[in-house]
């Protein structure tokens, strides 16, 4: 272990007897701390017992409630049901749109009879995003007081409004509810929902009890309307969560993190549905990542932390990526030289930690002990498709070239 202390010694570094494999591996070790680190502080930070600050208002504001729906309209039809059935809040006081895009005709007659309104895009095929701007260009500034957003297959807790309401009267402008999983029929979905699960304690819990706006998710989530109004026409990209945390970090606006809003999802629960999930969020990765790196000096040179922080976080690698580059550094440096290797297994172990600390409790970690041997049969998946993806693709022989 003294190797460990020794590379914060700056009398090490210049020590000309140092091989290029120490120097190699001290200048990575340190590399690979610092995102370890991160996630070790935000696990600690969401430890203890969540407490809703917001109490209890008599002021009813109007909401705009907006289910988004691709390609699926049976279950939008279901989700809408089931809010209208259960919602507290008084029906008066929210209106449910739909962002309907790629609908069979029977689904759009069904919702057409519903008491809702409904905007078509002028796509045939788009992104979230252009469908969420399509249905802003319908209505006012002032027309509402928050707009709730939701995917099609999201059913919320029945005092969800409520809860969104006493926030918004205490002066919250952005507003993230706790999304979890409610398939847990399959391996992957599982481990899908442990995932969120740790993204939910470390990145929305952890990060508002440090003091930094909670990271959005893409749905269940509530925003001023007249903010979100303003903010929606400049969002770009198809990921709806990393355009808006831009727009509102860049206005200095803050986010708060409801748990006790439950917003119940639905996970990919076999593994093509996972990989065609997961190199889709890839490709979004190295926008963000490019995005951060280029303006995280300026944002800290200007003192804006809560957007350092979020930008900060885009720039580390994903907590799945730093578990294999971690796994294969370790391996690696334990063939090269055996002497320096352990420090590499102490920070493993501590990235573990963290992850068991921001681990979820009840049904789902209960069910993540069966599920987690199927781990790396999907990091072994994943590591070979972005390998196949990377390689050249072949160009067909054309008719003249095979009679040759």
């Amino acid at each position: 272990m003294t190797d460990l202390f020794n590379i914060f010694n700056p009398e090490w570094w210049m020590n000309e007897n140092n091989s290029a494999l120490e120097i190699s591996d001290a200048v990575l070790f340190l590399l690979c701390c610092i995102p370890v680190a991160y996630l070790f502080i935000c696990a600690l930070f969401s430890l203890g017992k969540y407490k809703n600050p917001y109490p209890q208002t008599n002021m009813q504001h109007r909401f705009l409630v907006l289910f988004t729906v691709l390609n699926d309209g049976k279950e939008v039809i279901e989700s809408i049901n089931a809010f209208i059935d259960t919602q507290l809040y008084p029906r008066e006081k929210y209106d449910i749109a739909v962002a309907a895009t790629g609908l069979s005709e029977e689904d759009l007659v069904t919702l057409l009879q519903m008491p809702i309104n409904i905007v078509i895009p002028d796509r045939e095929e788009c992104t979230k995003v252009y469908a969420i701007q399509q249905v802003m260009e319908r209505y006012s500034p002032n027309e509402y007081d928050m707009i709730v957003i939701l995917n099609s297959d999201n059913h919320i807790v029945p005092n969800a409004l409520e809860l969104f309401n006493n926030a918004y009267y205490s002066g919250c402008d952005s507003i993230q509810a706790h999304r979890i999983t409610r398939n847990l029929d399959t391996s992957i979905a599982v481990l899908g929902a442990v995932s969120e699960e740790i993204n939910n304690n470390l990145f929305r819990k952890g990060h508002t009890r440090m003091g930094f706006s909670s990271a959005l998710i893409g749905s269940a989530m509530a925003f001023d309307f007249a903010i979100f109004h303003e903010v929606a026409p400049t969002m770009k990209g198809g990921d709806t969560s990393t355009a808006m945390e831009i727009a509102l970090l860049n206005q200095n606006i803050y986010t708060e993190y409801l748990e006790e809003v439950v917003c119940y999802s639905r996970k990919e629960d076999n593994d093509e549905q996972y990989q065609k999930r997961r190199m889709q969020w890839t490709k979004g990765r190295y926008y963000t990542r490019s995005y951060a790196l280029l303006h995280l000096p300026l944002a800290m040179l200007r003192g804006e932390w809560d957007l350092a922080n979020k930008l900060f976080q885009w720039s580390i690698p994903s907590r799945f990526n730093l578990i294999v580059l971690l796994a294969l550094l370790t391996f690696i440096i334990t063939i090269a030289d055996w002497t320096l290797c352990f420090k590499w297994y102490f920070l493993f172990l501590a990235l573990v930690f963290a992850f068991v600390m921001a681990l979820p409790e009840g049904e789902i970690n209960r069910r993540f002990r069966h599920a987690i041997w199927v781990m790396p049969y999907l990091i072994l998946k994943s590591v070979s498709s972005l390998l196949l993806s990377k390689l050249p693709k072949r160009k067909k022989k054309t008719n003249h070239e095979d009679s040759h």
